[in-house]
C-alpha cells in the first residue's frame, strides 16, 4: 500500500483528494497547506509520492518545495496546478518532476497519473519505455528482456494521458508509450482506432450499438468520425 503526502493549500480540493485516493487503496500520510511545513513532514515521513500544489501560501511555494527534495531526497512529486503559463513551465522543467496534473482535473486522471509515476519509478516495475511489434504479438521491454505479449490476446488499448494500456482477459498492462504511437506502429488491420481513447481488436467485439460497443463486458465508445471506418471493417449482413 502505497503513501501519499498532499501539498494543497485549497482546503476543500485537498479533502477530495484525500477521500479519493484512500478509496483507491492508498494511505494518505499528511497534508499541508504550506511549503514550509510541507518540507519538515516530509522528511519525517518520507513519503512514497508527494502531490504537491505549485500556487503555496507564504515565500515557499510548490516549485520551491521540489527544487529542496530534489536536492535531498528520491522521493517523487507529481505538481498540481492551474498554471500553464511559459515560465511556470521551465521552471517545472528544470525540477524534473514524475507527472504534472493541471486543474481542473478528474479523479481518474489523478489516479492514472499517480499510478503511472509510481510505476515509472518503482525500481522493480516489469515493464519499462521500450515497445516494438511484429506481425503476431507485440515485444514489451522488461528489464533486460522483451516480455512477448501475443495481438491475439489483446481485447484493446486505453490511453492514458501520454501512455496507454493493452487489456486483455487478465491483465492490464502499461506500455509507456502514446496511443498514437501504437495506431501508427502496429501495423495490424485487426485494430482498428475507434475513439480517441480507444483502439480495438475487431474480433474481440461482443456487440456493437449505436455509439458504443462492447468487449468482454466493457463498454467503449465508438466517435462518430470513426464509426465507418469500423463498420467497414466488420463482416455485416
Amino acid at each position: 500500500m502505497k503513501s501519499i503526502y498532499i501539498v494543497e493549500d485549497e482546503p476543500i480540493i485537498a479533502r477530495t483528494i484525500k477521500t479519493a485516493l484512500e478509496q483507491e487503496g492508498y494511505t494518505i500520510c499528511g497534508m499541508a497547506n504550506n511549503g514550509k511545513e510541507a518540507l519538515y513532514d516530509i522528511d519525517e515521513l518520507q513519503p512514497d509520492l508527494v502531490l504537491l500544489d505549485i500556487t503555496l501560501k507564504g515565500t515557499v511555494d510548490g516549485i520551491t518545495v521540489a527544487e529542496k527534495l530534489q536536492k535531498t531526497s528520491n522521493i517523487p512529486y507529481v505538481f498540481l496546478t492551474s498554471l500553464t503559463d511559459s515560465e511556470t513551465t521551465e521552471r517545472v522543467k528544470l525540477t524534473k518532476p514524475a507527472g504534472f496534473i493541471s486543474k481542473p482535473f478528474t479523479i481518474a486522471s489523478l489516479r492514472n497519473n499517480i499510478e503511472i509515476a509510481l510505476f515509472k519509478l518503482n525500481e522493480d516495475a516489469t515493464i519499462e519505455t521500450e515497445t516494438t511489434v511484429d506481425d503476431e504479438a507485440l515485444f514489451i521491454k522488461n528489464k533486460s528482456e522483451f516480455i512477448k505479449l501475443s495481438k491475439a490476446d489483446i481485447l484493446f488499448f486505453e490511453a492514458s494521458d501520454f501512455y496507454c494500456y493493452a487489456h486483455t482477459l487478465d491483465r492490464k498492462i502499461l506500455i509507456s508509450r502514446t496511443l498514437k504511437y501504437v495506431e501508427t506502429n502496429i501495423n495490424d488491420s485487426t485494430f482498428i482506432r475507434v475513439h480517441r481513447s480507444y483502439i480495438i481488436n475487431i474480433k474481440k467485439i461482443d456487440a456493437l450499438y449505436d455509439g458504443y460497443l462492447t468487449i468482454n463486458k466493457k463498454t467503449i465508445p465508438v466517435s462518430k468520425s470513426n464509426k465507418d471506418k469500423l463498420l467497414n471493417s466488420l463482416s455485416l449482413l
